[in-house]
């Protein structure tokens, strides 16, 4: 009977509601947020994005994905879409440069970016994927939930969503430090959570 995560007994709706959606996706964390937005948001400032990096979106997406690298001080490169609509693997390939830290495949409308490509592209090049499944919450591609192929998944539950709360979102990752990152941004009075002491960051 208990929204907030932090006040009073042990399981609150939203740390179930993080370990359902986790469980759900097939990822270790997850961390329910305000918005699609800020789950972008939090997951560059998690993959420790800021001042100077670049990171690769594609040109066919809500504003929102190019906004997010904005917000760390980062700079959105934009990228060609193929005809699935979503970005293209070979066109982000071209777009890298010593200062591409981040690549965010934007599963469109429901339909999943080209991961196998996108992953290929990334590892080769040494950079992390930031999946914005925002308007793909629960899709699949290759088996596996779209927002659990990259170093991170970012989700919306907002009105326009496929699962809506009127207004939410969550990030989704396998790394605890991208998780703990993402914590620590995402909660200005972390350190004094009960958690604190548990948070390690390199």
């Amino acid at each position: 009977k208990r929204l907030f995560r932090y006040l009073g007994g042990d399981e609150s709706e939203s740390g179930k509601f993080e370990a359902e959606w986790a469980a759900k996706i097939g990822t270790k964390y997850a961390v329910a947020l305000t918005s699609g937005t800020a789950a972008l948001i939090t997951g560059l400032a998690g993959m420790g994005v800021g001042p100077g990096d670049e990171v690769i979106v594609p040109a066919y997406t809500f504003m929102a994905t190019a906004l997010a690298p904005l917000a760390v001080g980062a700079v959105p490169v934009i990228s060609e879409v193929d005809t699935s609509l979503t970005l293209d693997p070979a066109a982000a390939a071209r777009k890298i440069t010593p200062r591409t830290k981040v690549i965010i495949p934007v599963h469109m409308v429901g339909l999943p970016s080209n991961m196998d490509a996108i992953m290929a592209v990334a590892r080769q090049h040494d950079v992390k994927v930031l999946e914005d499944a925002c308007q793909a919450d629960g899709g699949s591609y290759g088996g596996k939930r779209l927002g659990s192929i990259g170093d991170a998944g970012a989700f919306s539950f907002n009105h326009y969503k496929i699962i809506s709360c009127g207004e939410g979102g969550a990030l989704l990752t396998d790394d605890q430090t991208i998780y703990h990152r993402a914590l620590i941004f995402h909660d200005g009075g972390s350190s004094f959570r009960d958690h604190a002491s548990q948070i390690t960051t390199p």
